[in-house]
């Protein structure tokens, strides 16, 4: 896993924008080394980072399961590759999104009565639009998943994601469960999950198949080392990032722009340049400055022996990461005692192909507090075709009114991939547009 350090690593050290929840102040990682962490912007999950230091260590050590020498396998529900998990708690079902990228579990909404207060009154976290505000921490007294039972799991509890959210998962559970001893297999193509703690379970179902080593930068944070065609950086490997691939960041390809054959390299592969909005939905707020994104090529990227074909990767985030869009192709065994990434191809082929081009082709984001919904279309983009421009505003989806992300959701929701959406826009100029659109992922 510790290769020669990348350029990147020895050149550049950025504070972190993370989407899950990473301690401020603590600028040790990779082995000492000056690293960069960029890491994962999803639509639906804020980028924060906590300010102050909180003491996990204890919460996870208090962490217990109620099985030993177990093995169970649970119904799960898959969206976009990132696998959402059934729990019970307090006699009622919840649903929780398996998030790589989430160090601890993170509850979206208010404290709720079963939840148990902790030693730690609540953590001050910063978002992706550096936005602060507190999250208080509670533990979930009793967690049942399957026939496994999981006692005094901690979780922050804040911010306002429930808005954006929309009632499909209620929160995260995080890597320290791995860390605990768990290890997990997500088989995305029959949407089970399979949880157990016995050391080696996978191993004649991992052989020849892709393997990724995850290295800790902290105790319940971790990296993989990935190669791109004009450079190499750690990552996150984010099951939390719905819906992504391969995300870049302009931080980091400026960077390698300042090396005439690297320009040449993102130069060639680039697709398309130009001006856009950054709309981030954070903790704290909305965000909508503008930037400019190159949308690059990626004919190839090796993670360990995993390789990923044809991947398009947006430069128009404050992250780099690679995302649940790979578990559109591939199940996926998280093995504790090895530290490994496993990936299954579902075609059964040694490599994972994305061709998604059109991913995030044209979004609908928040522009304020009053659930007003904006265009950000990319140029090269259907909608783009059709006259839908950045900074049209959505007054109907299939005649149906829209004054929130949630009505919007639901509709977007009952539509496949590749079915139309009828969508009226009004641009600032007060020039409606009336135009049929394909659902993209």
């Amino acid at each position: 896993m510790m290769r020669e350090q990348s350029e990147i690593e020895n050149r550049l050290l950025l504070r972190s924008t993370s989407s899950r929840l990473l301690p401020m102040g603590r600028k040790k990682g990779l082995k000492n080394k000056k690293a960069i962490i960029i890491m994962a912007l999803a639509f639906i999950l804020m980028a924060t980072h906590a300010e102050g230091q909180v003491k996990w260590k204890p919460l996870l050590k208090a962490v217990e399961f109620s099985e030993h020498d177990f093995v169970d396998t649970i119904r799960v529900r898959i969206e976009s590759g990132a696998v959402i998990v059934p729990v019970e708690i307090a006699g009622q079902e919840r649903h929780l999104l398996f998030d790589t990228g989430a160090e601890h579990g993170f509850w979206f909404g208010s404290q709720e009565e079963w939840m148990k207060p902790t030693d730690v009154d609540s953590a001050k976290w910063r978002d992706i639009n550096d936005k602060t505000g507190a999250a208080s921490v509670f533990k979930i007294p009793e967690m049942r998943m399957g026939n496994l039972g999981l006692s005094n799991y901690p979780v922050s509890v804040g911010g306002h994601l429930g808005d954006y959210i929309c009632g499909r998962f209620d929160g995260l559970i995080g890597f320290d469960l791995v860390t605990k001893g768990l290890t997990v297999k997500f088989d995305t193509k029959d949407s089970l999950m399979i949880l157990t703690d016995r050391k080696g379970f996978f191993d004649e179902e991992a052989k020849g198949q892709p393997t990724v080593k995850y290295w800790l930068a902290k105790p319940t944070y971790p990296l993989v080392y990935v190669e791109l065609p004009f450079g190499s950086t750690y990552m996150l490997f984010d099951t939390g990032a719905v819906g992504h691939g391969v995300d870049l960041s302009n931080q980091a390809l400026a960077h390698w722009l300042k090396k005439e054959k690297k320009r040449a390299t993102i130069d060639s592969a680039t697709q398309l340049s130009d001006t856009t909005l950054n709309a981030n939905i954070g903790l704290y707020g909305v965000h909508a400055d503008t930037l400019l994104e190159r949308v690059v090529h990626l004919p190839t990227v090796q993670m360990g022996s995993l390789t990923v074909k044809d991947a398009y990767a947006s430069s128009a985030n404050m992250s780099m990461l690679i995302g649940s869009a790979l578990l559109k192709h591939a199940s996926l065994i998280i093995d504790s005692a090895k530290k490994r990434y496993v990936f299954l191809p579902h075609d059964g082929s040694g490599d994972i192909t994305l061709n998604d081009k059109t991913s995030h082709s044209m979004r609908l984001v928040p522009t304020d507090s009053t659930g007003t919904l904006q265009a950000v279309v990319r140029k090269d983009s259907e909608a783009y075709r059709k006259g839908v421009r950045t900074g049209d505003m959505l007054i109907e989806a299939d005649g149906i009114p829209i004054d929130d992300v949630c009505t919007y959701t639901a509709i977007r929701q009952r539509k496949k991939s590749g079915e139309e959406i009828h969508f009226l826009f009004r641009s600032p100029d007060g020039t409606e547009k009336r135009v049929a659109i394909a659902r993209t992922e």
